[in-house]
């Protein structure tokens, strides 16, 4: 037979029991803590009213009214709370605990247990620590270890870096100041708004880790990783795995990534890829930087650029490639170790140029085009392109065609100047002008096989050339021309190679992985 013992203050002693409540209620204390804690007893500050109830709480002293605990360096305040012999203490309404001078945390109701010192406080929970406040239906508190931790969801805000952040599950670790949030993470602030995976944040610095899938979303600004760090107040990123940063139609991606808002440089390593979406421009390489304030790209390291060109699409390669802006459109620079490729055209030399705005392309130091089987050189060469296609060439000083015709012999057009013009096949017509020579092998057929007659050998200042499938297929002199016809027998050989007609195949990318080799010898 289970007996009920309530103990009640009879009012009549009321007055006696404020006068001696300060000495009762420690001497009550200490009897509670018989069972013994390795972090000291639970001590009773004050409560209006003390009793006992074995029916609602075996063995518990039940405490109302302004109830004040103390343990090691934590008070707690409830309206009314349950102490059992064990060491712990059921508190309800109106409950907070304040551990030191600047954490505070308050709920609806709280479990303690003093032995390990954790507290579940439940209920509209709210924490305070600084200036950043946690709000949560549930959480764990470890006072000893000053961890605490939610799994209902949270939301945390920070005045003094006007952030808010909310996640499903989150641990704090208030001596370091530092979150752990896991689980649709998403922290807005004016400048920025950032959706994760887990994430680590420190409100001392400011500075946020991102472990799993991340976007940070900013103004003019779009950055995906899936690891790295950011400094909310120096705006300064490190990534360390594939990330991407899309920012006025760029994008910048690569295997490690650092970016610095307030300057708006960006820099990448590993599978470097900058795509501009307005021009249908691709670059690829081992390293890239590019300033979003300028819109100036530059990747080094097996560098390629794949640039849409109409139905065909130009690839271009060089030891640094550079991307800057031009006054309506883009502007490409390729340095060291040029060449490109395209199925029409293929060239080589030591600096391009591509302007968007003029669409046309330059070649500089030694360089070589070729258009099905005529090699074309000179000290500067430009492509002017319509439609994505090459329309018209230029060739400037020392302008030089090759053109093989069989395994050792070569038709070989010269002057101070070339201006060409291409077909669907190539080019189609050339017209070399100053102190223009040729060497043209005539063919004919004979029972169903061509072969060479003659050679054609002649010095004008004007020369009309046409091309049908990349071939010769007639020279036409415009002015008085000083011409010899030699049978091919009779030639006398120095007559056979002009001056710079060096046949630099070798050179010529064949595909898209040829762009990348031999060296070229340019000085």
């Amino acid at each position: 037979m289970s007996v009920q013992v309530v103990r009640h203050l009879p009012s009549s002693v009321r007055m006696r029991f404020l006068i001696i409540i300060p000495l009762f209620i420690p001497l009550v204390g200490i009897a509670q803590s018989t069972v013994g804690s390795a972090d000291g007893r639970i001590e009773i500050l004050n409560a209006d009213r003390g009793e006992y109830d074995n029916k609602i709480a075996p063995g518990a002293q039940r405490l109302k009214g302004n109830v004040r605990f103390k343990h090691k360096d934590a008070i707690m305040r409830c309206d009314s709370a349950y102490l059992y012999q064990d060491q712990r203490v059921e508190a309800f309404g109106h409950v907070s605990i304040d551990q030191g001078d600047t954490l505070h945390v308050q709920a609806e109701r709280t479990t303690y247990n003093g032995a390990d010192r954790t507290a579940r406080l439940e209920g509209n929970v709210l924490l305070r620590n600084s200036d950043m406040e946690l709000s949560t239906p549930t959480l764990d508190y470890d006072l000893k270890n000053r961890r605490a931790v939610y799994t209902a969801g949270g939301r945390i805000v920070s005045k003094s870096e006007n952030n808010t952040l909310t996640s499903d599950v989150g641990t704090y670790f208030t001596d370091a100041r530092k979150f752990i949030f896991s689980r649709n993470v998403v922290l807005d602030h004016p400048d920025r708004h950032i959706v994760a995976d887990t994430m680590h944040y420190v409100t001392s610095t400011g500075v946020t880790e991102f472990f799993g899938p991340t976007t940070i979303t900013q103004t003019g600004t779009l950055i995906h990783t899936t690891r790295g760090r950011y400094d909310t107040r120096k705006e300064f990123a490190r990534f360390t795995k594939r990330s991407t940063i899309i920012s006025k139609g760029r994008t910048l991606a690569g295997d490690s990534l650092h970016y610095d808002r307030k300057t708006g440089q960006g820099s990448a390593w590993g599978q470097v890829l900058v795509t501009d979406t307005a021009s249908d421009m691709v670059v690829r390489g081992n390293e890239g930087q590019y300033n979003e304030q300028r819109d100036v790209a530059v990747i080094t390291g097996h560098a390629e650029l794949e640039m849409r060109m109409g139905k065909d699409t130009l690839f271009l390669h060089g030891d640094t490639l550079f991307t800057t802006p031009d006054s309506s459109g883009k502007r490409i620079q390729a340095h060291r170790h040029v060449r490109f490729y395209r199925s029409d055209l293929q060239g080589a030399c030591d600096t391009l140029v591509y302007s968007e705005m003029d669409s046309l392309i330059s070649l500089f130091h030694e360089p070589v085009l070729w258009s099905g089987t005529d090699q074309i050189t000179g000290a500067f060469i430009r492509i002017k392109l319509r439609d994505g296609k090459a329309d018209t060439l230029f060739v400037d000083d020392d302008a030089f065609l090759v053109s093989q015709v069989d395994s050792v012999h070569f038709d070989q057009v010269t002057g101070r100047t070339m201006t060409g013009l291409f077909g669907d096949d190539g080019l189609r017509n050339l017209l070399v002008e100053g102190n223009s020579r040729t060497v043209y092998f005539a063919t004919e057929m004979k029972a169903g096989v061509e072969s060479i007659m003659g050679v054609n050998r002649a010095d004008c200042s004007r020369i009309q050339v046409r091309l049908t499938e990349g071939k010769v297929s007639t020279v036409t002199f415009l002015d008085r021309p000083d011409a010899v016809l030699y049978p091919l027998e009779k030639v006398p050989p120095e007559e056979l190679r002009m001056k710079g007609s060096e046949w630099r195949v070798d050179e010529r990318p064949m595909d898209r992985a040829g762009i990348f080799g031999p060296v070229l010898s340019v000085p």
